[in-house]
Formats: C-alpha cells, structure tokens, sequence
C-alpha cells in the first residue's frame, strides 16, 4: 500500500526563515577597563603625555650646603598616533529583494561590520598587553590565585613607580577555569562555614563580578590559544591613568555608496574606526601571565 508522506511530496515544501541572529562575539574587556582618550579635532594628528621624574631628598646637617648636590628636573615624552582600522561589504539590490525580512535587515544594519572593528580593537589592546615586560606566569601549568595576587602586589607595592586601583585582569575561559577549580576544591569534602572561602565562592569568583585579591578578573574569549596549548592573560592598573592607554582619533562612522553599475545595482558600506593603544609607566604597572589553556573536560 502507497502512502503519501513529507518525502514524496517534498518539491510541495515551502522553504520559510523564521528569524534572524547575527553569531555571538567573544565578550572582550579592553575599552572598558583602559584610559580612553578622544584626539580633539585640530590639534594634530596625536596624543602626546610628558613624564617628570621622581627627586630625591636628603639629610641635611648644620654644615649641609645643598648648592652642592642640586636636584636636576628630568622629562620623558610618550606620543600614540591613532591609525584607521576599516572594513568594506558589498551587495546587490536583487538579494535584498529576494531574502526574507529579517535576514535583510541585518544585511543592513551594518552590526556585523561594527563588531568587527571593534574585535580588531579589543585584539589589539590584548597585543599591548601580552608584550608586558615581565611575565609571571608558568607556561603549560595551571594558573592560580597566588600568580594573580603576586601580579596586583607587583604594581600596588612597585619599587619604580607604585599604582593604586583598579586593577584588572584579562584571561580566558580555559585558564580561569583552573582559579574556579581552586577555589571550589572544597566544596563537597567539607562543609565551608562562613567566612573568607565562603565569601569568596559565594560572591565573588563564582559569579560576576569576579575578584581575586581587588582584581577584577575578566574572562576574554578573544586571547588566542597557542597550540601547547597556552594563553597569556594580563594584569593591570586600569582605569584613567592607567597602565594601558587608548587614544581614539576619529569615531567609528560609515559611508554608504550605490553601484547602478554592478550586477544591476550594488550597495556598499565602508566603516572606519581611527584609535591606537600605548603602556604608560612600561614595566611597572602590567604583568603578563602566561598559562595552561587546556579545554576543559
């Protein structure tokens, strides 16, 4: 006995698109935490800082003559030159005729071309600071609670230039999971009173916002993998007068074109985004920490 199903009649199918999502970013923490600077308009084409060094005082005695041991007034100029970062897309008319609805507004909408520009930021503020002059990491071990609180300590106490908060600190999933699992250890062996453990996984590293020792830790899916598999994360002062400094010259704007010539009719948006990032205090006030990113199990 024949029956007529789905298959049998599958050429009588309409093809519908309910909805429409443009793919999830991974979450990045730069522009947030960093000091962000606008270039005013007219004033060249970058940002400069000057540096005066620190002096030193000594003990004196009635018979001191301080004309002899004159102090001398040192600078040192830091100047960041923001570049345009841009990308282009290109469409025709007839395919925003023939799509569904949704899918065509966010051909137009131009999100997708935003995000992009802002990955390549986040990624290259991750690039200042992987290339901390220092990194205290162990490479292929774990990361761990003690690796970050030596990093914060390094900067709040530094013996060239000391920094107060906030302090930040930028890993990714695949390491910080590693703190989650230390921090946690406990849990089901014995009963966690209250107190600082408790604290601790109660609010603080067991959801967001994360802390370890007045860091404020971000998971950045952005931080590449290297094949060991490692990833270098950082610790920083953040903030207005931070460690990392990001100078934005001209904002993220579009300009869209029309093609009457191409494939009867094309559409393009060209978006740019002008910015560049620099390390104020270099050495003293970001550390790297490079770990083991094994996925985890």
């Amino acid at each position: 006995m024949a029956e007529t199903t789905i298959g049998t009649l599958n050429d009588s199918m309409p093809t519908v698109r309910f909805a429409a999502r443009i793919v999830q970013e991974q979450k990045g923490g730069m522009r947030e935490t960093v000091d962000r600077i606008v270039l005013p308009e007219n004033m060249g084409d970058s940002w400069s800082e000057v540096d005066y060094g620190q002096l030193t005082a000594m003990s004196i005695t009635e018979l001191t003559d301080l004309d002899e041991n004159t102090q001398q007034i040192t600078d040192t100029l830091r100047t960041i030159t923001p570049q345009d970062s841009g990308i282009h897309v290109r469409y025709t008319d007839r395919v925003l005729k023939r799509m569904f609805a949704d899918g065509a507004s966010v051909v137009r909408s131009g999100v997708q071309s935003m995000q992009a520009l802002l990955r390549k930021e986040d990624a290259d503020g991750i690039t200042v600071g992987q290339a901390a002059t220092t990194d205290l990491g162990s490479g292929g071990n774990p990361l761990t609670s003690t690796m970050v609180r030596n990093a914060k300590y390094r900067i709040s106490s530094n013996l060239t230039e000391r920094k107060d908060g906030p302090y930040f600190m930028q890993q990714h999933g695949f390491v910080l999971v590693d703190i989650d699992n230390e921090l946690t250890a406990a849990v089901g062996t014995y009963e966690i009173t209250s107190g600082l453990t408790a604290e601790i996984f109660g609010q603080s590293f067991a959801r967001a916002p994360r802390y370890v020792s007045d860091v404020l830790v971000q998971e950045n899916g952005n931080i590449a993998r290297t094949a060991t598999p490692n990833a270098e994360g950082f610790v920083y002062a953040g903030g207005a007068g931070g460690a990392i400094i990001l100078v934005e010259g001209r904002g993220m704007r579009t300009y869209p074109q029309f093609w009457p010539g191409r494939g009867g009719g094309s559409y393009s948006t060209y978006m740019y985004y002008e910015y560049a990032y620099g390390e104020r205090s270099a050495g003293n006030w970001l550390f790297s920490l490079l770990n083991d990113a094994t996925a985890p199990a």
